[in-house]
């Protein structure tokens, strides 16, 4: 097809790129009035069943996803023997373009990006599709940084291995896993790997394993050691490292579980959080050992010692005493050395004696008291009113964690405890979907549910689940519906 001429309904304005399979068009729908993204297959390609089985399932698979970073599909089919799809026109350029034109990325921006795109990832190893062809061609960046993961051609189903034949390798050589190369079954472990080799271009500037020739490419994919971004970009910190080389594993099993657990472990390293969410990272130190008391708290002195009289020195005396230091009233020195007693000195004895004696009783009489307190006054009082004894409890109120629902990105509230997560969507059809879901079982439940709209009076299937607190329902025509 050539830009300008007429394709069915949709005149071909601009060709905006070209990929494994086909070609995409900037194009006008004349039917609906709109500007669409257009792909249609190669020709050389159309008599291909297994080509043709691929570009269907693509609009399948995507149409059937709804996932907000994979494109809303509007209509596929087949017109004059070609096959089409007619996708929503995004403003923006795929990462090849950003990364010719800016080149490497800040590893904050560059994780960003990689977030959404394994929020698309995840969504597809959800239902049991693997890309199999991630890379910066296939993941169209809006200027306010939304990122769309595309090209779903040659996604691999679990069951459709015929898609595959013997000795032929499928996808973009510098991106696939080491298992693709072996024309092994894949898995979303595959897609991981090329998601890796992803950042690692975006936070260097260059593919993991640079060669002149596919050959060359594949023995280092398969046989070289994992490179370290940092040895190539110095903003690159030991913690992304770590991520980014943990993905390009060469085995499978060594690699993150899924797209969406690599995304968190690289967005952890570049905020700089513990990789080991139990560290407790208030804690300085090593954790002291089983059963240390704690310090119970500031100790307190027990109030003024008195001085219980004067001290009568009874060893040798010596050579060259110090003079004593009297005070006013009373020869203080003089007592301290053994001297004799002043006169009058019976007398303060006397007196001395009496206030002992006083004080002795005293403090009998405030330890009597004391005891009775805390002792007899509570246990007599007892029998009578239990609520007479005082009790200091430490009550320590369940300390519940409410998590505030997090819908997807891009939705918008209709109010009534519903939005909208695509722009296909209309808030009376969201509204309808709602109320079926509540009345068919209790919310939070995963169930598929028939709803009908009031826009185009068709009834849509729709398939419910709870995710980050709400329950997300997608179906119909590329319809995602949020409910509260």
């Amino acid at each position: 097809m050539d830009v300008g001429s007429q394709f069915g309904p949709y005149r071909l304005d601009a060709l905006v790129g070209r990929g494994g399979m086909g070609q995409v068009f900037r194009a006008h729908d004349t039917v609906r009035d709109r500007e669409v993204a257009l792909k249609l297959l190669k020709a050389d390609l159309a008599a291909d069943e297994t080509f043709q089985e691929r570009f269907r399932r693509e609009s399948q698979t995507a149409a059937r996803l709804g996932e907000p970073h994979i494109i809303p599909i509007h209509d596929y089919g087949e017109i004059d023997g070609v096959l089409y799809l007619d996708m929503r026109l995004v403003d923006g350029r795929d990462l090849r373009a950003v990364l010719r034109g800016d080149g490497p990325m800040a590893p904050s921006a560059a994780v960003a990006l990689v977030e959404q795109v394994a929020s698309a990832l995840d969504a597809a190893h959800a239902v049991g599709l693997v890309h199999r062809d991630v890379k910066p061609e296939n993941v169209l960046v809006t200027p306010n940084g939304f990122a769309y993961l595309v090209d779903f051609g040659i996604a691999h189903h679990a069951g459709d291995a015929h898609l595959t034949h013997t000795g032929t390798a499928v996808g973009s050589i510098a991106y696939m896993a080491p298992e693709q190369l072996d024309n092994v079954p894949v898995g979303p472990a595959s897609d991981v790997y090329s998601l890796a080799a992803v950042l690692f271009e975006l936070l260097t500037g260059r593919q993991p394993y640079p060669g002149d020739s596919v050959s060359a490419v594949v023995k280092a994919t398969v046989l070289s050691a994992v490179p370290v971004p940092s040895s190539i970009s110095p903003v690159v910190t030991p913690a992304l490292d770590e991520v980014v080389m943990r993905g390009l594993a060469k085995s499978p099993g060594e690699r993150y579980r899924s797209a969406g657990e690599f995304a968190a472990a690289a967005r952890a390293a570049v905020e700089g959080a513990p990789l080991n969410p139990a560290f407790d990272a208030t804690q300085i130190g090593a954790p002291l050992p089983s059963g240390t008391k704690n310090y119970s708290g500031p100790q307190y002195f027990s109030g003024p010692q008195h001085f219980s009289g004067p001290q009568h020195y009874s060893g040798p005396q010596l050579t060259n005493p110090i003079p004593p230091q009297g005070y006013p009233g009373q020869p203080y020195g003089a007592a301290y050395m053994g001297g004799p007693p002043a006169q009058g000195d019976d007398d303060g004895r006397t007196l001395n004696i009496v206030l002992a004696i006083i004080a002795a009783v005293l403090i009998v009489a405030l330890i009597g008291l004391a005891v009775y307190w805390f002792g007899f006054r509570d246990s007599g009082t007892a029998t009578t009113s239990s609520s007479s004894t005082t009790t200091i409890t430490n009550t320590v109120q369940p300390q519940t964690q409410t998590v505030a629902p997090t819908p997807p990105p891009g939705t918008a509230s209709c109010g009534g405890g519903v939005g909208v997560a695509t722009s296909v969507t209309s808030c009376e059809f969201a509204a309808n979907v709602g109320a079926v879901y509540l009345q068919e079982g209790q919310k939070g439940e995963a169930r598929t549910i028939v709803a009908s709209s009031p826009v185009t009076g068709q009834a849509y299937t729709m398939s419910c689940t709870p995710e980050n607190g709400v329950v997300v329902c997608r179906g119909g025509n590329n319809a995602v519906v949020v409910i509260y």
